[in-house]
């Protein structure tokens, strides 16, 4: 497993340069384990922590965040580990997706998150001079801004374009998407970070204060978290009434006052 543990310090040293700073990796799942992530994602990383342990070199994790296209600002998790039927680079590594997602080319639904990742690079893989990690990410980055719904991995997405765009928002936002998988989304951790920062950034500079963004933020059950006590205060106080509800402005000022 030299070989594999080598191609991925090579990926470590240009993944910034060749992602533009949308893609980490790491040798261990260092990313975002909110409950954003598919709990499937907790029983793979669970059955798989003693052989990860032992073998530390085999697998290695990406974290993708696009900066625009139909996944802007969300995050997703990979997992990338050599297969045990043969030796890397010959035969191609297992791809497996830990955050769930709505897209035609990863199958995360019934909280599948093993093996569930279909991109070109894998299936062209012939262990040569093309068959890298860098190309992995390359081909990974390219699901994101270019979904294939004409041959697709799910039949569960829509091949209504519009639709279909619509859907990928509320799988990142968070909401339910009808006819699909068994469970509501809720708000990828990626993209309420994004917001976050928005918010705080619009503060700094002393911009006028999105409502609707607020709203967003004070939906989420642990929102208390995402400030502090003083940037909490500034929110209420400059926020329109109209915007909040009783029970929202009722909830940010028990986290003030606690």
């Amino acid at each position: 497993m030299a070989r594999f543990e080598k191609d991925f310090r090579q990926l470590c040293r240009q993944i910034d340069s060749l992602s533009a700073g949308q893609a980490r990796a790491s040798c261990d799942n260092i990313f975002n384990r909110s409950n954003s992530l598919s709990r499937a994602s907790f029983l793979s990383d669970s059955s798989s922590s003693d052989s990860d342990e032992s073998n530390s070199s085999q697998a290695f994790y990406i974290e993708i965040t696009p900066r625009d296209g139909p996944y802007a600002h969300g995050s997703f998790v990979f997992r990338i580990e050599a297969s045990s039927e043969s030796d890397y680079p010959d035969c191609q590594p297992i791809v497996s997706c830990l955050t769930r997602i709505y897209h035609p080319n990863i199958d995360t639904t019934y909280q599948n998150c093993y093996n569930n990742v279909c991109v070109s690079t894998l299936n062209d893989w012939d262990g040569g001079a093309n068959s890298t990690f860098e190309d992995l990410l390359q081909g990974l980055m390219f699901l994101f801004h270019s979904p294939n719904v004409d041959d697709p991995l799910t039949s569960n997405v829509s091949t209504d374009e519009k639709e279909f765009l619509t859907n990928i928002r509320i799988a990142i936002e968070g909401g339910t998407i009808e006819d699909y998988d068994n469970d509501p989304f809720e708000m990828n951790y990626g993209y309420k970070q994004y917001l976050v920062e928005k918010e705080k950034q619009q503060i700094k500079e002393g911009e006028q204060i999105d409502d609707n963004l607020v709203n967003i933020l004070t939906r989420e059950p642990n929102f208390k978290q995402l400030f502090n006590a003083d940037t909490l205060e500034f929110l209420m106080n400059n926020t329109s009434e109209s915007s909040l509800s009783h029970s929202t402005r009722h909830n940010k000022e028990a986290s003030i006052n606690s």
